[in-house]
């Protein structure tokens, strides 16, 4: 569990959201979804921040730091815990107002108290899960799309809802992916909220990125006082989803008619992974080695039946391989359970989604 009590999935064939996050059972609303999630209610506000300094004599009754508290001095009462009435450090505490941040508050959905999430400028405009929400939702009632999961990570700072879309794809006729549509929202300054389109290969359940030159599957929005309006006019810009979806079909189904070699798909991994230089350790070389071995046995479906079988794949199971690789053989620091944690969070928001969208790009068919 984590610290929002969010659970970790560690299943190998589930989506990485499914491993982050409470699982809708069945159809539902984005209300409904925020509220099983624990999303629901937490009232993100800014507010005015101080700074605690200790000066060098009570504030009360200026009285000299290690010196004697007068006698009508309420701070030199110590609350009944000392009678000495000398005067101690914390006693001489100045508080600062902080003028150019703001702390970013929430009530926690556990313990119903207030809590700091982080700091930002005086212009961050927090948006709200309900927000998001609702902009999901008015995407969803345009076009059938299912809740799947909600939760948040890193205590409370980073949030998700996803919906699974009712047009899928099936590459070569055989190949089925999923699309799913995701909004995630940050409590950080210097990330922006955003919606995006998560093409997901059925039989292995890895998440796919793939950035396609003439349609957009991002969108982001900056933490600015205008930020909530820009979040609500999401749902004309997403309107092209389907054009992403018939773009990314198109480029799919170039992608597994192209025959792919062994050695073809090593070039594209040095783009994506460079060979190590000349005068690199021994243990650097056998690492490296090591990694190319594993690449070249999934490419073979010898780790997993759905992705190759042989020496020779097309374009389309070498970003299969990719997005295998990068989705559950990548190391992570850390024990079992929070490895997969981190797999989840870099396959929506991280280095994998890069690396993913970056072999797409390689791999694509002209």
């Amino acid at each position: 569990m984590g610290p929002d009590k969010t659970a970790a999935f560690v299943s190998a064939l589930t989506p990485a959201w499914h491993r982050l996050g409470f699982v809708a059972p069945g159809p539902m609303a984005v209300a409904e979804a925020l509220e099983m999630a624990n999303l629901a209610n937490w009232d993100v506000s800014v507010e005015p921040m101080m700074a605690l300094p200790r000066g060098s004599k009570c504030e009360e009754c200026s009285a000299p730091l290690n010196g004697t508290h007068d006698e009508m001095c309420a701070i030199g009462d110590h609350e009944g815990l000392d009678f000495s009435r000398k005067v101690l450090p914390d006693d001489c505490v100045v508080p600062l107002p902080v003028h150019k941040h703001r702390a970013v508050v929430r009530t926690n959905p556990f313990t119903g108290e207030r809590e700091v999430l982080s700091v930002g400028g005086v212009n961050y405009t927090p948006i709200s899960n309900e927000i998001m929400g609702a902009t999901l939702q008015a995407i969803l009632d345009d076009s059938g799309a299912i809740v799947d999961t909600a939760g948040s990570l890193r205590g409370g700072l980073d949030t998700f809802i996803t919906a699974r879309m009712p047009k899928g794809i099936l590459v070569g006729g055989v190949d089925a992916v999923e699309m799913n549509i995701a909004g995630l929202n940050y409590f950080e300054p210097g990330r922006s909220s955003e919606f995006l389109i998560t093409p997901v290969r059925v039989v292995c359940a890895n998440t796919q990125a793939a950035a396609l030159a003439n349609f957009r599957s991002r969108w982001t929005f900056r933490h600015s006082p205008t930020a909530p309006a820009r979040v609500s006019e999401a749902r004309e810009k997403l309107g092209i989803t389907f054009d992403y979806v018939d773009a990314f079909s198109a480029e799919a189904e170039k992608m597994i008619n192209a025959q792919l070699t062994i050695a073809d798909l090593e070039k594209v991994c040095r783009e994506i992974w460079p060979a190590p230089d000349k005068d690199a350790t021994d243990k650097v070389r056998e690492r490296d080695a090591d990694f190319m071995r594993l690449i070249k046995k999934v490419f073979k479906g010898e780790t997993n039946a759905n992705i190759g079988k042989g020496n020779t794949g097309s374009h389309w199971s070498g970003w299969a391989t990719l997005t295998e690789v990068a989705d559950h053989w990548i190391d992570v620091p850390g024990d079992a359970e929070n490895a997969n944690t981190v797999r989840a969070e870099r396959a929506l928001l991280g280095a994998t989604a890069r690396i993913k969208s970056q072999a797409f790009k390689l791999l694509q068919v002209a």
